[in-house]
This record gives C-alpha cells, sequence and structure tokens, in this order.
C-alpha cells in the first residue's frame, strides 16, 4: 500500500467512525423518549407478570437482536431470541420487540402478525414507523439511519444498513442501561450471571 492510498484509507475511515458517532447523537436528539419509556414500562411489567420478552430480527438485525436478548438475560430478565435453538412458547403474556429498518422484511412481518393474532404485546424498532409492522405494533420506536430501502440512493460513508444497525445497538444498549436503574441491577449481578465457560 503506498502513502498515498494509506492516507485515503485512513481519511475514510475516520470520516466514517465520525459519521457513525454523529448518527448516534442524532438518535439521542430526535428520539421519542415517551416511547422510549413505554418499552422499558413494558419490558419491567411482562417480567413482573412472569412473562418472557422474544427478540427477532433478520439479517444483521438479528445480531443486534442477540446482543440485547443476552443483555436482558445479564438483568436477570427471561428472554429469548426468536429461530434460536431454545426458543420459548409465545402467549398472551409477554412481549415481542421487533427490529427492522423497513418494517417490511418478509420473516418479522409474518412472525409480528403471529404475534398479533396470539395476543401478547408487540414493540418495533424501525425507520419506518408507518410499514405494516408498525400497524400491528403497539409500541413503535423511529430510529433515524439508513435502511436498506435507501442504501443504494442515500449516500454515506458507513456501509448499506450500518447508521440504522449501530443506532438500534446504542439504544438498546442504553435501554439496559436504564432497565438496571429501575431493576436496581449492578455490575456484579451482571458478572454472576455472564457466561463462565465460553
Amino acid at each position: 500500500m503506498n502513502k498515498s492510498n494509506s492516507n485515503l484509507i485512513q481519511e475514510r475511515f475516520l470520516n466514517t467512525l465520525i459519521e457513525i458517532a454523529d448518527q448516534v447523537k442524532k438518535n439521542s436528539e430526535f428520539i421519542d423518549i415517551n416511547q422510549v419509556l413505554k418499552l422499558i414500562d413494558l419490558i419491567v411489567k411482562t417480567d413482573s407478570n412472569n412473562g418472557r420478552i422474544f427478540i427477532y430480527g433478520a439479517g444483521r438485525s438479528g445480531f443486534i437482536g442477540r446482543c440485547f436478548a443476552q443483555r436482558l438475560m445479564h438483568l436477570g430478565i427471561k428472554s429469548c431470541f426468536v429461530t434460536d435453538a431454545v426458543t420459548y412458547r409465545y402467549s398472551k403474556g409477554d412481549l415481542l420487540v421487533l427490529i427492522s429498518g423497513s418494517g417490511e422484511t418478509t420473516s418479522p412481518k409474518a412472525i409480528a402478525e403471529e404475534a398479533r393474532k396470539i395476543g401478547g404485546k408487540i414493540a418495533l424498532l424501525t425507520g419506518n414507523p408507518k410499514s405494516t409492522i408498525a400497524m400491528v405494533s403497539d409500541l413503535t420506536i423511529k430510529i433515524e439511519g439508513k435502511s436498506k430501502e435507501k442504501a443504494i440512493t442515500q449516500e454515506t460513508l458507513a456501509p448499506f444498513t450500518s447508521l440504522f444497525d449501530i443506532s438500534t445497538l446504542s439504544i438498546l444498549d442504553s435501554i439496559g442501561a436504564s432497565l438496571m436503574l429501575v431493576l436496581g441491577v449492578t455490575e456484579k449481578n451482571i458478572d454472576e450471571r455472564h457466561a463462565s465457560i465460553e
């Protein structure tokens, strides 16, 4: 790699990092905090009534969802990621948290429709609050970021849906921090639930 290429790569790397950080900051300024508080309340109520939190997203949204399911487990909240080997039976007392940038992705849409028939609560994190999934959800949190529908037309340094993905992870981890406060969970409690044979 010659020096001019190295400089270009370094510039792209740093500018992308700044763009991602700016997008997370933008979400902190524009997110509907009332919807966030409602989701926190729903999680706490579901857990205190012995219900479970089910999480699902397709593709990269699924990886973000798995991070959140794991964090809830660390907080002592019964949770699972839908389609994993251990997925419990969803019932009326449970909460389904879906992640879909477009709100139209086939698998989360089908899961939302099935959950609606069963009667449990549904929360959606999306870039499209007027989507099909949003219409069947009890609660929708709009996340600013490039969804796959805008990936070709909206130019960003961060590739494809990264701005939505990383913003969603940041929001869910911030919800996790808020749940620590509500439930009185400490870092020591998390450490005691953390995997010991990984």
